[in-house]
């Protein structure tokens, strides 16, 4: 009966122990990591990961597509908009006239450069439009990540869970025989073992749930990539004590609006520009019977009956009409990111009082409880009932880990560093340029 005893609560006592309890080294480790300040390195097998995502996704391809088109326009635009004319003119009467002429009407207002300049905010918003894709998919990744290895902890908890109370029925029904425990135990240790496999189905199912989640969001499939995932870091770095708005420089989203309303302003000067007059200058030679022809023409455009102002006040409207559009985005922006990281801080600092009490309170709770149950001064139904929120208490551990990671990712995201953390840099030609004008 007492080896019955002992192998019932080693059972749950290896069923508390946390599964990541092995990787902290000290009361002061921590077994989360999210290098906020680029501190961190990220490890080799997950920036390959994110590597062979982006290049196995349409969307990058497709934004890398938009890029090329955008340089291609940047090309026509630095051409010269007029092709020079040659005209050839002959006249047979009685005295024969022949010539030739050549003519070329002159970008006297500079229209090309105005054109440049628009094509080249576009390439700038088309770089960082291919950053944010990055962004977009990576931070869908690593929370796919996230939620694949907490589904997977949870399943082994589970798992054991229901081991574990198969291991209590056997128990209580040897004590039952014996005399030593009621009917009414009995019956709910055998309810607790029926909720026990209800929860291991339903954590099997967010299992495979992740699993297809992750599969979708890399690309890969379940035959190749489901042994291989990466890890993400194990250890945490502290969030930032407060919030660096400078930070919203270096957002994607917000570089695509920058770029939009300088190409907006650029479209002011070229529409004021169409309504200047280009002259046309050209010359003519040849012959009018015997005696030789020489001409020059020079051609003013007349803007009587359409002075192009409309143009350039719907451009206006247009450029106010960016603007707005950048200032809505950045509050809102400026709001996500403060959100953002309250969440990352006030979940941080819930896991660190889990670490530095609750978890050891946790392991003091089952050693006391193993011990009472062997002392026979615990019923079956009291150590039943705090057994279960002993683990209850392991799983919600796990869940807030896994809030801990969601809410860095989110930070990282809102923050524009996803890139940085990850090692790779971001596009800064857009940054740069739109930092210096």
């Amino acid at each position: 009966m007492f080896l019955t005893k002992y192998l019932m609560a080693s059972m749950l006592a290896c069923l508390v122990v946390p599964v990541w309890a092995a990787t902290v080294s000290g009361d002061k480790a921590t077994p989360l990591s999210i290098g906020a300040h680029g501190s961190q390195k990220v490890p080799q097998p997950l920036q390959t990961f994110i590597q062979q995502v982006w290049s196995e996704s349409p969307a990058v391809q497709g934004a890398q597509a938009a890029i090329d088109a955008a340089r291609a326009r940047v090309e026509g635009a630095g051409r010269p908009i007029y092709n020079p004319s040659l005209a050839l003119d002959a006249e047979r009467t009685d005295i024969n006239t022949t010539s030739i002429g050549f003519s070329q009407t002159l970008d006297w207002s500079d229209k090309r450069e105005a054109q440049t300049r628009i094509a080249d905010q576009e390439v700038l918003a088309a770089t960082a439009a291919l950053w944010q894709t990055r962004q977009r998919i990576a931070v869908e990744a690593l929370a796919a990540l996230n939620r694949y290895f907490t589904a997977q902890e949870m399943q082994a908890l589970a798992l054991r869970r229901s081991q574990l109370m198969k291991g209590f029925i056997d128990t209580v029904t040897q004590r039952q025989a014996a005399g030593d425990m009621n009917a009414l135990d009995g019956t709910l240790a055998q309810v607790t073992y029926s909720e026990a496999l209800m929860q291991q189905a339903a954590s099997e199912s967010e299992l495979a749930e992740a699993e297809a989640a992750l599969q979708a969001v890399s690309g890969f499939s379940s035959d190749v990539a489901l042994a291989h995932w990466p890890q993400l870091p194990s250890e945490l770095a502290p969030p930032p004590e407060q919030v660096d708005f400078t930070l919203l420089q270096s957002l994607p989203a917000l570089a695509i609006l920058r770029s939009r309303m300088e190409a907006a302003r650029a479209r002011i000067r070229l529409a004021e520009r169409v309504g200047s007059a280009d002259p046309t200058i050209g010359i003519r030679a040849g012959r009018d019977g015997s005696e030789n022809l020489l001409g020059l023409n020079l051609e003013i455009p007349l803007f009587v009956r359409n002075n192009f102002k409309a143009e350039v006040l719907t451009a206006s409207h247009e450029a106010v009409g960016e603007e707005l559009v950048y200032r809505d985005a950045h509050r809102r922006a400026k709001a996500r990111l403060g959100g953002s990281l309250g969440r990352f801080q006030n979940t941080t600092r819930a896991w660190r009082v889990w670490l530095a009490t609750g978890q050891q309170a946790q392991r003091e709770q089952m050693s006391l409880l193993e011990q009472l149950w062997q002392a026979s001064e615990l019923t079956a139904t009291d150590f039943l009932i705090q057994a279960k929120q002993n683990i209850d208490t392991q799983a919600a551990a796990t869940a807030l880990k896994g809030e801990v990671w969601q809410a860095a990712i989110v930070w990282l995201d809102a923050s524009g560093q996803v890139g940085r953390w990850l090692g790779f840099a971001p596009a800064k030609a857009a940054q740069t340029k739109h930092s210096g004008e």
